[in-house]
């Protein structure tokens, strides 16, 4: 007898016998039956498939230890799939013969089993969610919130996104009522409040309406549109704004469910996403002021020769560096441009950096968080200018890597020299006439392994986040800033001061699940399979956000960190430049603290709950923007 059919024989008979078997001719012998009956599948056939259903929990069994099975068979496992529903599009919904409804039935189990096992197969990842449970998609939608592991859900198993739960509600009439709390959540604000989650089930929504394997019967349509509607009807604003709003996001859905396509031009984007495009007259005026009153601010308050390292073309520059080594100990300077010096906290050029939240960047496209007659020219620390600044110089011994002084000045610098990442490395690979640019960069090379020393990065962490064009240059820049953001942070959090912290954070069974999957990463190191784990990773792991409340950075392995060396590309820079002014080098009263605590709040909010709608904002511009060049 052929192993294939030792195999079938023990599957009908005596199927825990397959268990004690080799894993891998087993393995591929259940899979050969698989496909030999159900290619050969006829709904007039007499015999009983059911047998069948037990591959797939053997197949699940020998496939959780054995990674190559895994892999090797999910391609067989996709084509047998479409061997199924190919059967299934033969059937005639008109028949009522109990044969062929009951081998019908059968055949559905059949796909619905498999469906389950190429899910687990798929999703192989530390979520370790069952997915023969209900629930899987809930976890997806309403937990994970990731359009894109959603997307390829609804793509690849459409028979879990048309799940209904165990009161028989569909998944999309959930998605509605999240998709009506967020709205009325925007809406609750004076400002208007939070916008992801308003924007992260409206694209749900569409992703299920536009589904053509996702079926949606025209009863809970239309119980969907009465819903809606008498939202519509309840909802009361006295705001001319929240009703633009409220009657932009009602009717927009609407015709989402009716099937009208949505209006892709950049104004419909920058009105859905609240992007301000555009500052209005009251904004460029008061720009314009402040550009002329801080034409001239006077002589530079410090000799240091400060240079600036950014990518070609940049506009923004708002971090430079100097350093001096003597005697075994590098003074190092790292001058962060200073908007607070030219705008006051009142400024309605604040108010509307607090609705901006950050520069947006399309392309060559950019959305500055600051009118650009400011943020490229008058604030920026562009050569041969003197801006004001505010500088934090440490004195690190060259041979333990201690910390000897850390100070914070707000002085007026002038910039020696504006350089790109590419002449920072061709200097440093072949020199320069100018004495002082190689000796800063030679020394700012040898001093950069030391500021490094202060992080521990999760190896996934560094992985998720490594960037394929870093160079010498960019990892000298970067372990600088790291470096100043950890010590103001850590500076404020040891005094208690209120401050605007940037924190990561993971729960203990996340920890555990990623540690597995970390193992997989080192074993496949050389392995194409690592791309589409990492890819992965980028879906489950957790943003940092910003808040009041300090609680480390568990990606960068350090107890305290911030964002202090940004503030003409990110608000969150802004409000730390402003407790540094009154807590570390001003005076202060309980009213402060408290007042600046309220706002610490106020503003980590309105960031965090932008920061997905804003890089969804990004793709959408982009993809508008070739669709015109087409």
């Amino acid at each position: 007898m052929e192993y294939k059919q030792h195999v079938e024989e023990l599957l009908k008979t005596n199927k825990e016998r397959l268990y004690n078997m080799n894993k891998s001719k087993t393995a591929m012998s259940l899979v050969d039956i698989l496909e030999d009956k159900l290619t050969n599948f006829s709904f007039d056939s007499d015999e009983n498939f059911g047998y069948l259903l037990d591959v797939f929990d053997i197949l699940g069994n020998i496939m959780k230890k054995e990674k190559d099975l895994r892999n090797q068979f999910y391609d067989r496992f996709a084509s047998i799939h479409n061997i199924i529903a190919s059967q299934l599009h033969t059937f005639r919904d008109d028949e009522d013969d109990p044969k062929l409804l009951w081998q019908y039935a059968m055949l559905k189990k059949i796909i619905f089993k498999m469906e389950n096992t190429m899910l687990a197969l798929y999703y192989n990842n530390p979520a370790e969610y069952d997915p023969s449970k209900e629930e899987f998609i809930y976890y997806i939608v309403f937990e994970l919130k990731n359009i894109n592991i959603f997307n390829n859900a609804c793509i690849k198993f459409p028979h879990i996104v048309n799940s209904v739960n165990n009161d028989g509600i569909p998944l999309i009439e959930k998605v509605l009522d999240e998709y009506l709390n967020a709205l009325k959540v925007y809406l609750s604000k004076e400002n208007l409040g939070p916008l992801d989650d308003l924007i992260y089930y409206d694209k749900v929504m569409r992703l299920i309406l536009k589904s053509e394997k996702v079926k949606i019967s025209a009863e809970v349509k239309k119980f969907m549109l009465a819903k809606i509607k008498d939202f519509y009807k309840n909802a009361f604003y006295t705001s001319n704004r929240h009703k633009e709003k409220l009657s932009f996001f009602i009717n927009d859905i609407l015709n989402a469910i009716d099937g009208v396509p949505e209006n892709k031009t950049i104004r419909y984007l920058n009105y859905k996403y609240e992007i301000h495009n555009v500052f209005k007259e009251a904004h460029n005026l008061e720009a314009t002021m402040i550009a002329k009153t801080h034409n001239k601010i006077g002589d530079p308050t410090t000799m240091r020769k400060i240079y600036t390292f950014d990518g070609e073309g940049a506009k923004e520059i708002d971090d430079g560096l100097s350093i001096i080594y003597e005697d075994g100990i590098y003074h190092l300077g790292i001058h962060i441009a200073d908007p607070g010096s030219y705008i006051c906290p009142s400024s309605i050029l604040m108010d509307e950096a607090i609705r901006r939240t950050t520069s947006i960047y399309m392309g060559n496209d950019c959305i500055p968080l600051f009118p650009s007659i400011l943020s490229s020219n008058v604030m920026s620390l562009n050569v041969g200018k003197t801006t004001y600044c505010m500088s934090y110089y440490f004195d690190i011994d060259e041979r333990t890597g201690e910390m000897l002084n850390f100070e914070i000045k707000n002085e007026r610098c002038r910039i020696a020299g504006n350089l790109t990442y590419a002449k920072f490395d061709e200097i440093l690979d072949q020199g320069s006439q100018d004495k002082d640019l190689f000796e800063t960069i030679l020394n700012l090379s040898n001093v950069s392994d030391i500021l490094k020393g202060i992080l521990n990065e999760d190896d996934i962490y560094r992985e998720v986040h490594s960037s394929s064009d870093k160079t010498l240059s960019t990892s000298v820049v970067e372990n600088a800033m790291i470096y100043a953001n950890y010590n103001v942070a850590k500076l404020f959090s040891e005094r208690d001061l209120p401050f605007i912290y940037r924190c990561h954070g993971m729960n203990e069974e996340d920890i555990k699940r990623l540690a597995l999957l970390q193992e997989r990463l080192r074993s496949d190191a050389h392995n194409d399979k690592m791309v589409k784990d990492i890819e992965v990773l980028k879906n489950i792991f957790p943003k940092a956000y910003y808040t009041r409340i300090n609680k480390g950075h568990y990606g960068l392995g350090i107890d305290y960190y911030s964002h202090v060396t940004s503030p003409l590309r990110r608000l969150a820079d802004n409000i730390a430049n402003m407790c540094i002014k009154k807590f570390i080098l001003g005076t202060y009263t309980k009213d402060d603290i408290e007042r600046m605590s309220a706002l610490i709040d106020e503003v980590s909010e309105a960031i965090n709950s932008k920061r997905n709608s804003i890089d969804d904002y990004e793709i959408q511009y982009m993809h508008i923007k070739e669709l015109k060049k087409q």
